[in-house]
């Protein structure tokens, strides 16, 4: 038996997705692989053209031509399309590996959850940035995180900024992740699942905060030998 597998369907019922993928074979997958792939690496790019994270290199219109800035604005955008493969990538085949290991579950099996997983990441960031290109500024939290409120309470920028990487789509995905697994082992311990998927996702705000806090622009300096001024 085949079924196909469509976002409209699967992604508010990610249990029948589960009991679908041990019964019978799907179809459709690779094109919207594809799909989600594409729609990423146009949506970094379109992010970083309109100057998004691109904070570092306005200093640089002081210093160098407009030839030589003009590249390292090309040097950025395609810094920035790399980025997003390998973002993309290990949201999909990375975090897949890592439940893996945590359950019984074949890898390729975890496959299209994942995938539900990177587009609803993609998507929450399309939101921030619409915003954002509707203001005509950009700020260092998301509306969509615990960033802003925890603001108000803390005043330790790490910790405001880890708050920042759990956003509301992060306790979606995690809802997903352990309705499908819930699904596919009908035995497994569902508090240990449930505090696994949790601290999965609170480790990985935990280095990607630690992450933003490398000096980038002080290394860039010291690596061209104090070309690139603060």
């Amino acid at each position: 038996m085949f079924f196909n597998f469509t976002f409209r369907h699967f992604l508010t019922n990610p249990a029948h997705l589960a009991e679908q993928l041990q019964t019978s074979s799907m179809r459709g997958f690779g094109k919207r692989f594809v799909l989600v792939f594409l729609t990423g690496i146009l949506l970094f790019g379109i992010r970083n053209w309109w100057g998004m994270n691109t904070e570092a290199i306005t200093p640089l219109m002081t210093t160098m031509s407009m030839t030589d800035y003009t590249i390292a604005r090309y040097v950025s955008l395609f810094s920035t399309l790399c980025w997003s493969l390998i973002y993309m990538s290990f949201h999909f085949f990375g975090i897949a590996y890592i439940l893996s290991l945590l359950t019984s579950i074949p890898f390729k099996k975890l496959l299209p959850i994942q995938l539900f997983a990177t587009s609803i990441l993609l998507i929450e960031k399309a939101l921030v940035f619409l915003v954002f290109a509707m203001k005509g500024a950009t700020a260092n939290m998301s509306f969509l995180s615990f960033g802003p409120l925890a603001a108000t309470f803390l005043e330790k920028s790490y910790l405001i900024f880890f708050f920042n990487q759990l956003t509301l789509t992060t306790l979606f995905i995690v809802l997903l992740q352990y309705r499908f697994i819930c699904s596919f082992e009908k035995n497994i311990n569902r508090k240990r699942l449930l505090w696994g998927l949790v601290g999965l996702h609170i480790a990985m705000a935990i280095i990607t905060t630690a992450v933003g806090f490398i000096p980038m622009e002080s290394l860039l300096a010291k690596l061209t030998g104090g070309a690139v001024v603060e």
